[in-house]
């Protein structure tokens, strides 16, 4: 049965957080995403490149941990939000960590964590990504550099590093980032909505999930929304995924979405990547307030791309747990050369993937890997439309890197080509 959303009040289940503000989301019938841009790949053309670099001080909340039940802790999720400042100490916008624990780690006291952070400024957001190591429901305490994945606004098509370390009870904040100066638009239109809910017990109602799906003559899209702060008297927070599916090819786009009482209204997205046409495609997504149309305005990168091809493991450590709406999986693991494990290491990856309720005949899934080379580190991750058990490759976005990957766009494979051993295949720009 499709179900068409209404506006309902802030603060009641999931679903309804999200509906206050997004109206209708989703996915059409899963396709075979392709390897390569097609022929008819919308012509988007890389525009010359404007570099942005700034420091701002950050102040960050204790961190709200909602736990799931694993002995280790994986799956747990914890959000910290703070304020920025510049260096005279005046207040330029606000930021948002969600983390979610990979695996333990080999230290006491310590976790392997999913990071992700928002930037919030008045001219934009700034996206960042990575697999750090941090001591346990606390926020971090040693330098860390992670890839800039995406950004709005000002800095629509971001691309780059930010450079994190803790200066007494602050964090500076160092970005360098590269972004477009030209972007063009793309628009895409559905009529149809079903929506789907997750609960559960933590506090703020935080880890809630909300689905909903969209489908239209010639484009559908996925919209998961988990609940990162909130009461029901308050202003709420979603951390939003959202994937667009043509015939061509995927755009994946996420948001920090705050809500306040019950006003339908659009949003603005990052989009972090690709695959198939999109492959390599970084820039923004306007939301409208229906959830009937949404614009992107995309570059694309640059030159040729690198082909690049590596195998990994089943993971030497792989945890599991129940979430709201579904199930986590997470595993960290080595790389090799060649098919061949017994031989030399060339690397290590983390990985993490949440496998949501079927919704409509859909099994999406969110997935998330960092590849650890020995010259940088690379990020992949994005929703697929199955829970891979159909024997055909995961195919998700680079969304960026450091080192020699850093900046990186593009796509990645994903298929078990024999017991216990992954062939990824990736095509690069950078």
């Amino acid at each position: 049965m499709n179900v068409v959303l209404r506006p309902i009040a802030a603060g009641l289940a999931a679903a309804a957080l999200v509906a206050a503000s997004l109206v209708g989301a989703g996915l059409a019938s899963a396709i075979p995403e392709r390897d390569a841009p097609s022929l008819d790949a919308p012509q988007v053309t890389a525009q010359a490149l404007a570099k942005k670099s700034f420091t701002v001080f950050g102040k960050f909340t204790k961190p709200q941990v909602a736990k799931y039940g694993n002995a280790d802790g994986a799956g747990d999720l914890a959000v910290a939000q703070g304020t920025v400042a510049d260096a005279a100490g005046k207040k330029v916008g606000s930021v948002t960590m969600v983390s979610r624990v990979v695996a333990p780690s080999s230290k006491k006291d310590a976790q392997v964590r999913d990071t992700q952070l928002q930037l919030h400024l008045g001219d934009g957001q700034i996206f960042v990504q990575a697999v750090n190591e941090d001591p346990k429901d606390a926020l971090p305490k040693v330098l860390h550099i992670m890839p800039v994945t995406g950004g709005t606004g000002a800095y629509a098509a971001a691309r780059g590093t930010l450079l994190m370390r803790p200066v007494g009870d602050k964090f500076l904040m160092a970005y360098d980032v590269f972004v477009e100066k030209s972007l063009k638009s793309s628009t895409f239109a559905v009529d149809t909505f079903t929506s789907q809910a997750g609960t559960g017990d933590a506090p703020q109602g935080i880890g809630n999930v909300a689905m909903l799906r969209a489908t239209g003559p010639s484009a559908s899209y996925m919209l998961i929304a988990t609940q990162v702060a909130g009461t029901p008297s308050a202003a709420t927070m979603e951390s939003v995924d959202l994937q667009v599916t043509t015939a061509t090819g995927s755009l994946f786009a996420r948001s920090i979405v705050r809500l306040k009482g019950p006003k339908q209204r659009g949003a603005t997205f990052a989009v972090l990547g690709g695959t198939g046409a999109y492959a390599g495609h970084r820039g923004e997504l306007i939301y409208s307030s229906d959830g009937k149309r949404l614009t992107a305005k995309l570059a694309s990168s640059p030159g040729g791309a690198k082909s690049l091809t590596w195998f990994e493991d089943n993971g030497r450590s792989v945890s599991e747990a129940s979430i709201p709406g579904g199930g986590f999986t997470g595993a960290q693991g080595f790389m090799y050369k060649s098919s061949n494990t017994k031989a030399k290491k060339s690397g290590n990856y983390f990985a993490t993937l949440l496998t949501y309720d079927e919704i409509d005949g859909i099994t999406p899934v969110i997935g998330m890997i960092e590849q650890e080379f020995t010259t940088g580190t690379m990020i992949i991750t994005g929703m697929t439309l199955s829970d891979g058990t159909t024997g055909t490759p995961a195919i998700r976005p680079v969304v960026g890197g450091t080192g020699d990957y850093g900046g990186v766009s593009g796509q990645a494979s994903s298929l078990q080509v024999s017991g216990g051993v992954w062939k990824k295949s990736a095509r690069i720009w950078r």
